[in-house]
């Protein structure tokens, strides 16, 4: 099926979820590159430096090709960028802000982020993490261009 996929579409967005089994170490291995999603939380940098050092140790994906995002960012939190790149062994790519009141709407709503506040910092890092994403590459024509495979993963 991805493979197929591949051949119709330009980016491929797969969320990956929790597991890290068999197919989904294959999509990691296809993948161009991998989007680590992770929060300024304890629990959440040590489930992601586990599962970095997992990946590195399996040989599945360079490092180079991880790029790492926290989501639900607030200036004012007790772990700060600095710490969590240190932490990590990696350089924080991209930070999404936390704005319950505004993604909570959208949820309960059904409606897209940019329907519901076009103008809010959360719509924002969104659409510039998009458009970062999509390359000039990723812009020519399917049967001209190799397909961007991005992972995303909780």
């Amino acid at each position: 099926l991805l493979h197929a996929m591949k051949e119709t579409f330009d980016i491929i967005i797969i969320d990956g979820g929790q597991a890290l089994d068999g197919p989904a170490l294959k999509v990691i291995e296809m993948a161009e590159q991998l989007i680590l999603i992770t929060e300024l939380s304890l629990t959440c940098l040590h489930n992601a430096n586990r599962l970095l050092r997992s990946l590195e140790a399996l040989g599945v994906i360079d490092r180079d090709r991880i790029q790492l995002v926290v989501n639900r960012y607030q200036k004012r939190n007790d772990i700060t960028i600095e710490e969590a790149e240190e932490a990590l062994k990696k350089e924080i790519f991209w930070k999404i802000p936390n704005d319950y009141k505004v993604t909570q709407s959208a949820i309960n709503r059904g409606l897209p982020l940019h329907e519901v506040s076009s103008r809010a910092d959360v719509t924002r890092a969104i659409e510039g993490l998009a458009k970062t994403l999509v390359t000039d590459e990723t812009k020519l024509k399917p049967k001209e261009n190799k397909s961007k495979w991005k992972f995303f993963r909780n």
